[in-house]
């Protein structure tokens, strides 16, 4: 869990082809996947401008090393990746902008039909990460002014909004590496699991985005991006969903 990291210095290299992609959606929560879709009222909605390939990323900088190739835009940018954001940010001035929320709580038919996915052209290689779009910040602009995510857990009556000026999230990496050789069709699933991401329990005392007993690996007490008091006994907490990379070939 949270292995998850922000994305940086997204930048398409290649175009000519050899191989193509196609992004889908795998809602992997195991209500989800009984076909229950999260009864519990829990829903995570976040925009999400482009989704790429990574050939390897730098695990100090976070930059890419490589060949990155993209398998999907957002169809609100127009094909204009460069001057695309969401709403609420300023630059690029003349670029358009991404207005919905993608509603990771429900089924993966449902979430991948939203993407209206296409076969991208890609180079053949290797490719080690997916990265995922979510802003472009700049100096002047960190953070939009229109929220980037709405969320609610298992115990709210009503979606919270977020703000941040995280513009992308790392997944995990594929395990083995995606090798793609000239003529290769994939697609390119990133499965997510809501048990992880929005949760529930009691607050730790004294520590407003906590959980008693939610710890990260050093021992610490973990801090989520958002949470909510439900009640004086329950707090519901929100953290960006890890992304778990798998390839099929089609």
């Amino acid at each position: 869990m949270h292995k998850t990291r922000m994305l940086a210095a997204v930048v398409v290299v290649g175009c000519s082809g050899g191989a193509s992609a196609r992004l889908e959606l795998s809602n992997d929560t195991p209500a989800a996947r009984r076909a229950e879709l999260l009864p519990d009222g829990r829903s995570l909605r976040l925009k999400i401008i482009a989704a790429y390939l990574a050939a390897d990323v730098d695990p100090v900088t976070m930059n890419n090393v490589g060949t990155t190739e993209m398998i999907w835009m957002n169809p609100e940018c127009n094909d204009d990746i460069s001057g695309c954001n969401i709403s609420g940010f300023d630059m690029p001035a003349s670029g358009p902008r991404v207005e919905s929320y993608f509603d990771l709580a429900r089924s993966s038919a449902e979430v991948t039909a939203d993407l209206n996915s296409q076969d991208m052209p890609i180079e053949a290689g290797t490719y080690r990460y997916a990265r995922v779009e979510l802003c472009k910040s700049y100096e002047g602009q960190r953070v939009p002014t229109i929220p980037t995510m709405m969320w609610s857990g298992p115990g709210m009556t009503d979606e919270q909004p977020f703000t941040s000026g995280d513009c992308g999230r790392t997944s995990l990496a594929f395990d083995p590496p995606l090798e793609l050789a000239e003529g290769d069709s994939v697609s390119v699933s990133l499965g997510y699991d809501l048990d992880h991401s929005l949760v529930s329990g009691a607050p730790m005392q004294g520590a407003g985005y906590s959980l008693a007993g939610a710890t990260d690996d050093d021992g610490r007490p973990h801090i989520f991006r958002a949470c909510y008091d439900v009640d004086a006994g329950t707090r519901d907490c929100m953290d960006f969903p890890d992304f778990a990379p798998t390839a099929t070939k089609l």
